[in-house]
């Protein structure tokens, strides 16, 4: 509460960026407040019949992995607060269990992951292309690479890169390579 009335008062006193960072508090506390509720009266659904329905329990285990293993790194302070994790499984309880029982819904969801699939592909992958997003959105300068590090091999993991940071290597660690930092995260 003391958070949101000291971004009222620097927006009305007209400092630049509050009133963004107070719209953006607003909405994390919509969102936060009913997901806190939706998480506890809906549930996974028991059986997964469709390969819609498995193509995202894989994508949301891979996805909480990739948090817990940023909580290991610090990314949410010492202690979070479980909004984004419950933020995830909310999505996943729902997207999977309408994708169990409506096949509209399922059709839909296939073809979200046929075209995230699409826009992957499409990314403009060249070196110039790759730098400036890593360095606009995640504020690591790699200009220093010659470009043929992007090409080839590697190209795909800069592409990677450029859209989601390092959490693509977190989401790829076996549960057996993830243990050990994991059980940081459990003693903390």
């Amino acid at each position: 509460m003391l958070v949101t009335l000291k971004l009222i008062y620097y927006c009305l006193r007209g400092r630049e960026g509050y009133l963004r960072e107070l719209k953006m508090h607003l909405l994390k506390q919509t969102i936060n407040i009913p997901f806190r509720f939706l998480d506890k009266i809906i549930s996974f659904p028991d059986s997964r019949e469709y390969p819609q329905t498995e193509m995202l329990r894989k994508v949301y285990a891979k996805m909480v992995q990739a948090y817990r293993l940023d909580c290991v790194n610090g990314t949410f302070g010492s202690k979070p607060d479980g909004n984004f994790e419950r933020f995830l499984r909310v999505q996943a309880k729902v997207l999977m269990t309408l994708s169990e029982f409506d096949r509209y819904y399922r059709a839909w969801l296939g073809l979200a992951f046929l075209l995230a699939k699409d826009e992957v592909d499409a990314v403009d992958s060249s070196p110039e292309a790759l730098k400036r997003e890593i360095k606009r959105q995640w504020r690591l300068d790699v200009d220093f690479l010659a470009d043929k590090f992007f090409e080839g091999q590697l190209k795909d993991d800069f592409v990677e890169m450029a859209l989601s940071d390092v959490l693509g290597n977190m989401a790829r660690m076996t549960p057996q390579e993830a243990a050990p930092f994991l059980a940081k995260q459990i003693s903390r």
